[in-house]
């Protein structure tokens, strides 16, 4: 019930987060954003959402009598909420289409030098908390090895208890501190990678750039924290299979507590944030005095009249899959949602996924 509950209202929130000249994955002018094709588009969105969501809560309640069946209830959620926003994108997209917004307008696209020459600093102190849970659980492993039961839980059910067991081996003893290294190191490689991603500037804002910094400082910290919280459920879990602390009901309560607190804090960090810091208010002699002049320049440039962003929609696959072989970033912006996509044309992101879906086969085989 709670994922369901949670799917549903980080959905609604969903078109509060991207920036104002972007609706449901559509490029428009910020001259546009009165439109009423726009407003109807949200409220049928609002509505789809919330019906396809009360649908899944009464599969939950009602329907779903075993683990996969309640699971089917969740993929209904996402197929149905996925759907009404590809029909809201549909509405703003016809109604972009038959009222030649672009028409007229200049499209240009805007660049940040700074981002490159003097980028934020990257937190790397931020890392210390999950690198430091993740020697402290690997010491007191290592400690505690001798005296570790010869059978060693392997999996719990969902009240607690064991359900199945390996014999004692450093491989099983030690198979969580690997998934920790593993899920740490990729959690830090990934947020130094994509916040030195392609920054996608909004023309028709002067302080976008402004708002970019501030953006990645602060995401990039939040992901070193959750990678802390992730670290730290993964440390109680081997707790509890190195027979240190005894299964209760409260077991899955206590070994999800990190990730949740940790969710739920970036929830509300990034609704307050925005996509790309969207949502972040700037004090305008404060951004010109930290941008320096390459970016005032720009700020000048960006409030021209006439001037838009570039109508660049093909690249967009659905709003959500950036496909664009001219563009020699890998991770780009998402357009609906906050955080980073792939470039799908770039052979360097098709590794990168090819690279994770082997790491999801190998983890539980390595749990296992």
């Amino acid at each position: 019930m709670v994922p369901i509950l949670l799917i549903g209202g980080l959905t609604l929130l969903t078109p509060m987060l991207t920036p104002r000249t972007v609706r449901f994955g559509v490029r428009v002018p910020a001259e546009r954003l009165g439109e009423p094709a726009l407003a109807e588009a949200l409220r049928r969105y609002r509505a789809g959402v919330v019906a396809v969501t009360a649908v899944a809560v009464l599969i939950a309640l009602f329907v779903a009598t075993s683990t996969a069946a309640w699971l089917a209830g969740v993929a209904v959620e996402v197929a149905g909420t996925f759907a009404v926003y590809l029909v809201a994108r549909a509405h703003v997209a016809a109604a972009k289409h038959e009222g030649r917004w672009f028409e007229g307008l200049k499209q240009v696209t805007v660049a940040d030098t700074a981002l490159r020459t003097s980028p934020e600093p990257f937190p790397w102190a931020w890392s210390l908390p999950a690198v430091l849970v993740v020697a402290a659980t690997a010491v007191f492993g290592a400690v505690r090895y001798p005296d570790m039961p010869d059978r060693l839980v392997t999996h719990y059910d969902a009240s607690g208890h064991p359900t199945s067991y390996a014999d004692k081996s450093f491989g099983s003893a030690f198979a969580l501190v690997a998934v920790q290294i593993a899920i740490t190191a990729l959690i830090v490689v990934l947020t130094r990678v994509t916040v030195r991603g392609k920054a996608n500037l909004d023309v028709q804002d002067p302080h976008a750039a402004e708002r970019q910094r501030r953006f990645v400082a602060i995401m990039s910290r939040c992901l070193l924290l959750f990678a802390a919280a992730t670290a730290l459920t993964l440390a109680v879990t081997a707790l509890t299979t190195w027979d240190v602390i005894g299964s209760t009901g409260w077991t899955p309560v206590l070994l999800l507590a990190p990730v949740a607190i940790a969710t739920v804090g970036l929830v509300v960090v990034v609704v307050r944030v925005g996509q790309g810091g969207s949502r972040l208010p700037v004090d305008a002699a404060a951004a010109a005095a930290a941008a320096g002049n390459e970016v005032a320049g720009a700020a000048a440039g960006n409030s021209a009249p006439g001037t838009v962003n570039r109508d660049d929609d093909r690249f967009w696959k659905a709003g959500v899959v950036y496909f664009n072989r001219d563009d020699p970033a890998v991770w780009v912006q998402k357009r609906f949602g906050v955080g980073w996509t792939v470039n799908f044309a770039r052979p360097a992101a098709l590794a990168f996924l090819v690279g994770i879906v082997v790491l999801a086969i190998v983890i539980p085989l390595l749990l296992r």
